[in-house]
């Protein structure tokens, strides 16, 4: 082999890795960083609590992943109690996402909210009825209540551009059940929260990183012929 064909081989060779790291960090940005927060609670103290199951009602219209769940923060001083977060499927009353928050796994706040991290993203399809639910406020962590009708108690609400819709509906019920009672409140209480990002069907970095070194190695491999 020729000392120039061997210097454009391993020229080429270099600029796909140069190719391959830049695209990996495209990615990476496109879909990794486009998280949104379902609810923001005002930074005030409880004035319930409640320790039944609370829940909230919302409405997938894209896929999504729901990333993290987290709890209302009576007063932002630390989860005080022992609560449960769910989010259930509203037509099997089935869980399909769970945390549990305590004073000693509190996880991280967000300055209203504090959130655990699920262990893996859920995917959650279009069509899907769900509601976030969290249980076991008291009077040491209260739960946030608008009490009056057509009020809401969160100060904001996040669809993601329209990958979910809030229904106009909250809940209440036992402690340990799918809370059958419903508020007609989009969001009634200060209880539980998720974070999601929507569902992208791309190919996993690590996946891209495996082809790319592939390429890498076939054109060593020829340069060296």
């Amino acid at each position: 082999m020729s000392p120039i064909n061997f210097f454009f081989e391993a020229h080429a060779s270099r600029n796909l890795v140069r190719l391959l790291a830049i695209g990996l960090t495209l990615l990476i940005s496109a879909t990794g960083f486009a998280q949104f927060t379902a609810y923001t609670f005002p930074r005030v103290t409880g004035n319930q609590w409640f320790g039944g199951a609370l829940g909230m009602d919302f409405d997938v219209n894209q896929d999504i992943l729901i990333t993290a769940l987290g709890i209302f923060d009576s007063g932002q001083n630390g989860i005080q109690n022992n609560i449960d977060c769910y989010i259930y499927d509203r037509d099997s009353r089935q869980v399909v996402a769970s945390r549990f928050f305590s004073p000693t796994n509190m996880g991280l706040g967000d300055g209203t909210s504090n959130f655990l991290d699920l262990v893996a993203p859920i995917r959650l399809r279009a069509g899907f009825h769900g509601s976030i639910v969290a249980q076991g406020f008291g009077i040491l962590e209260r739960n946030g209540n608008s009490f009056s009708a057509g009020n809401t108690f969160a100060s904001n609400l996040n669809s993601g551009g329209g990958l979910i819709t809030f229904t106009g509906r909250s809940r209440n019920g036992d402690f340990g059940a799918f809370p059958t009672n419903i508020d007609m409140n989009v969001a009634q209480y200060g209880a539980g929260n998720f974070k999601y990002r929507a569902f992208t069907p791309v190919p996993e970095p690590a996946t891209l990183l495996l082809a790319g070194l592939g390429v890498t190695i076939a054109v060593r491999r020829k340069a060296k012929k």
